[in-house]
Parts: structure tokens; sequence; C-alpha cells
């Protein structure tokens, strides 16, 4: 039976269905990966697990099922409503890194935190760093609430709410508050063009919430908001780093505002230029 669900993750091209079945199994039974090899299976586990396979084979981002995602080596709490960490945009880390190296007295905005895990990881790489995540969805600051008490971090963090009124006590984002006060703002904003949101993937398409990926006609409409913010926000000779989707939207960005210079740009595992870094003139 075990092999039957294996087969069936196997025949939706998951990369790798045998580790898949075992983090859904240890989920849905709440167990760990060693009591799953000795684990005498009853009728009910296998009913448990079928409805686990099922969801996966509607579609159902594996991340979403066992509600935990990956990213920069730390698991983070994620669910329906909040966009799911990439691999890619751990790039965004890395400029952090290397632009600031040891400066660990960072005051940040993360636009369109999400999970939280940008913010959270700078957090935990820089020491005394403290951190305003912003976002427009409520459910998604839910997850980043999770995640930062997760991390012993509620007490170096902000939630902010990108709306005119907060149904669960985020305080409301103002911009005027920020004057000139940010040593950076970092984000993965939504990129992706409106008429290609048909063509992702399933799982991406039918689950992740379009808020966070229709980045409108030509899939810039979010960059002109943040260079905005970031002229009034930053310090001058503050960073500026953003996540971008392609080599057009890089060319586009490069001299977009005059307030800013184009630093550089920080490569993906894959070799793309996945994120572009400025600094505040």
């Amino acid at each position: 039976m075990l092999n039957n669900f294996i087969t069936r993750l196997k025949n939706l091209n998951i990369s790798n269905p045998e580790q898949e079945f075992k983090w859904l199994a240890c989920h849905a039974l709440n167990i760990n990966s060693a009591q799953l090899l000795t684990r005498d299976f009853s009728e009910q586990d296998f009913n448990i697990l079928n409805k686990f396979i099922v969801r996966r084979e509607q579609g159902e981002p594996l991340q979403y099922i066992i509600n935990s995602s990956s990213f920069y080596g730390r698991d983070f709490i994620t669910g329906p409503g909040s966009l799911i960490p990439r691999q890619d945009t751990e790039s965004l880390i890395n400029a952090a890194l290397e632009l600031f190296n040891n400066n660990l007295n960072l005051k940040f905005l993360d636009w369109g935190t999400g999970t939280g895990c940008i913010a959270i990881t700078l957090l935990l790489e820089f020491q005394n760093s403290f951190a305003f995540m912003l976002d427009k969805s409520q459910d998604a600051l839910k997850y980043a609430r999770q995640n930062l008490a997760k991390y012993n971090l509620k007490d170096r963090a902000e939630l902010l709410l990108n709306l005119e009124d907060s149904q669960d006590n985020f305080r409301i984002f103002k911009p005027e508050n920020f004057a000139n006060n940010l040593d950076l703002i970092i984000s993965n904003p939504p990129y992706i063009a409106s008429n290609q949101i048909q063509h992702l993937m399933r799982e991406v398409r039918d689950y992740e919430p379009h808020s966070a990926l229709d980045g409108g006609t030509d899939g810039l409409d979010y960059y002109k908001i943040i260079f905005n913010l970031a002229s009034s926000s930053l310090k001058d000779q503050g960073c500026l780093i953003l996540e971008i989707g392609d080599y057009n939207q890089a060319d586009y960005l490069k001299d977009f505002n005059n307030n800013f210079k184009f630093i550089k740009a920080f490569q993906d595992n894959s070799g793309f230029p996945r994120c572009m870094a400025f600094v505040k003139l």
C-alpha cells in the first residue's frame, strides 16, 4: 500500500516522490521519520494518508499541506494565503549579507513580507537589527507573526498592514513614519505580468495568492510603488534590494529612478540575475 502511494506521487512527476511521501506521512500521522520506519500501519493510517495524497493529486502545494517550507536552511510555517518561500529568493539574503557585511544594527523594511522568511532570516544574520514587516494580506501576516514567535524575534520586529483598516490588531503602515530613517528596503514583490498568471504551474496558479504574484500589465506596477517609497524612507546611501522576474525588468529598472544608482545584480542557483541592488543618492 505504501508503495502505491509513492507511485501515485511519481505519476505527478514530482522530483523526489519518496522524500515527499515521508514528509507527508510524518505530518499526516504526527510522527517522526524514525517512527515511520517502524510503524505498524493501520487501516485508519492508510485512510489518512490517502486523503493527503489526494490533496497533492489535486495540485495543492506540499508546503501548504505540511504547513512548512524551507528557506535559507530554516523551516518556516506556511499555509494558504501566503506566498511559498522559494530558493531563488535566497539571493536577496546573499545580496544583503554582501552589501552590509558585518553591520549588525540595520533598521530595514521587508515590503510584502508574506511568511516573514526574508525579514526573519536577516534578523538572525544581523544580530542587533530591527525589521518592519509589511504586507497587505492579514492572512500572510498571521504566518509572519507565528514565525517571529518560533524564532523568538517578536521584540525585534513590527508587523505592518498596508491597508486603511486592520481587523486583527496589526499596526497600519504610514510611510511618513519612516522618512529618511531606514538603512534597507528589501522586497520580493509581485512581478508576473497579469496575462501570464494563467500559464503558471497548477499548484501556483490555483493555490497561491494572486495578490502576491500579479504585477500588473507588464509586471512592473509594484516596483514603481517601492521606488517611490524608498525615495522618501531610506537614509542617504541606504540600499534597495529587489527580486526580479526577467531580463526585460532588469533593463527597465537599472535607470528607472534618478534618486538611485544601480549597484549590482545577484544570481540565483541557476545563474539568473534574480535580484538587483540600488543605493540612494
